[in-house]
């Protein structure tokens, strides 16, 4: 039977695109196709996120047939290289509009390597790759986990959660805000770093407000994470994330600051921060609005039906 192998980065630490990865892997399976992760060293197996799929490692040197098919992420660029005489079908899976052209050189593109389709979960990758390479995409739906992030008024705690692996801005605020402003020590600081899925999820249940201050991202699912689990995000919308952002209006569902411009970030976070302490139930009608926003990405049917769609095409 032909195999569907999605190759893996050797990342212990957790991030949202390697969960992505083992949870397509499943719901493969669960489909019937037969799907397994590829890493590189021996036993290297990811179990943070919950999410159970059958493990390959490069080390064991595997055969890979002519009837596989290969998805590798845009990250690993080389991968791509070292397969380029692999006869069957081989697929990028891009969650960031960066490494598709940071990793590359100045007009070198995946086709130079015989990859001529693409998978993403955001429609600003998918336009992008499609003016930048001419390459075939696909949009794969995007999930938020219904069941483990939902938003209950009464676990709401002063709290600021936030991402640390791709960017130390968090940190830098917590330090200017909390020394500028002793009213504001009341609200605790929560980084989401080296966590299992059930304690990340667990902090933005709790947390008050996500800070959003990458700006790789192509969706962005920590920032959907956060929204469905009734955060107030204040931050950057990045690339993709005007795919559900919305700053102003009466759709308003965030607090959303210029891309890059951590200073008015800073300025802006220290006012919502006071005028939540005087009162607590002004942004309510915008965290309704997010969590109205997220529910179109909690159909977790989309997800399976449009990976079952894609990887039963014809190459």
């Amino acid at each position: 039977m032909a195999r569907i192998l999605f190759f893996c980065p050797d990342f212990p630490q957790p991030s949202g695109g390697t969960k992505r990865l083992y949870r397509y892997v499943q719901r493969l399976n669960q489909l019937g196709f037969d799907a397994a992760v590829v890493h590189q060293k021996k036993n290297f197996v990811l179990t943070w996120h919950g999410y159970a799929a059958p493990v390959l490692w490069l080390e064991d040197r595997p055969q890979f047939q002519r009837d596989d098919t290969l998805v590798i992420p845009e990250v690993m660029l080389e991968m791509m290289r070292q397969t380029q005489k692999f006869a069957g079908r081989r697929v990028v899976l891009a969650l960031s509009w960066a490494p598709a052209y940071n990793r590359l050189k100045p007009g070198e593109r995946w086709q130079d390597y015989g990859i001529t389709q693409a998978i993403t979960v955001s429609p600003v990758i998918k336009r992008y790759l499609e003016w930048s390479m001419g390459i075939n995409v696909t949009l794969i739906h995007e999930y938020v986990d219904a069941a483990r992030y939902t938003y209950q008024r009464g676990q709401k705690k002063p709290q600021i959660a936030y991402l640390t692996r791709k960017d130390a801005s968090g940190a830098w605020l917590q330090a200017i805000i909390t020394r500028r402003n002793p009213t504001l020590a009341t609200y605790a600081w929560q980084a989401l770093r080296d966590m299992d899925e059930a304690t990340y999820a667990q902090h933005l249940r709790a947390s008050t407000f996500y800070l959003a201050t990458t700006l790789q991202e192509g969706m962005h699912v920590s920032v959907l994470e956060a929204m469905a689990c009734g955060c107030l995000v204040v931050g950057y919308a990045a690339v993709g994330g005007h795919a559900y952002l919305v700053g102003t209006g009466a759709q308003q569902n965030c607090i959303l600051v210029e891309n890059g411009n951590l200073p008015l970030l800073g300025e802006t976070l220290e006012q919502v921060l006071l005028t939540l302490l005087a009162d607590p139930r002004r942004y309510d009608s915008i965290i309704e609005n997010a969590l109205a926003a997220v529910r179109q990405y909690q159909d977790e049917e989309a997800e399976i039906q449009s990976l079952q769609a894609f990887f039963a095409a014809n190459p």
